[in-house]
């Protein structure tokens, strides 16, 4: 009997030891994929593409959001709004609501690169 549990403890202990990288990478993407920025900070926006919303931030660089699909009729009214979640507004979990109504959700969020200041279609 000591051997099979020594036998279970080694093949417990490899198994974890295989797993680390891997917890540490979802970790990782979890991090990334919880990015907020503070709604506080938001002075305006234009709509560049039915995908596509560049923040103008106070003091601070201008943000991209990137939606997860197409957001019908964006860009044709140039028109939304969020409500945000103790003052934050995340990638992954917000919603961005067009005029009409439609919930859009947000992919992602990127400060604006000098390259990518001029972010017309």
């Amino acid at each position: 009997m000591p051997n099979q549990s020594r036998h279970f403890l080694t093949m417990t202990l490899a198994s974890l030891l295989c797993l680390a990288p891997t917890t540490a990478l979802k970790a990782q993407e979890t991090a990334e994929a919880k990015k907020c920025i503070d709604a506080g900070k938001i002075s305006g926006y234009r709509i560049v593409t039915d995908e596509v919303i560049r923040l103008e931030m106070q003091g601070q660089k201008d943000v991209l959001l990137r939606l997860k699909r197409h957001c019908p009729q964006l860009h044709y009214h140039k028109y939304m709004s969020f409500t945000p979640v103790n003052g934050q507004l995340c990638a992954r979990f917000d919603d961005i609501i067009t005029r009409s109504g439609t919930p859009c959700r947000i992919e992602s969020i990127s400060e604006v690169s000098d390259e990518s200041a001029d972010t017309s279609p």
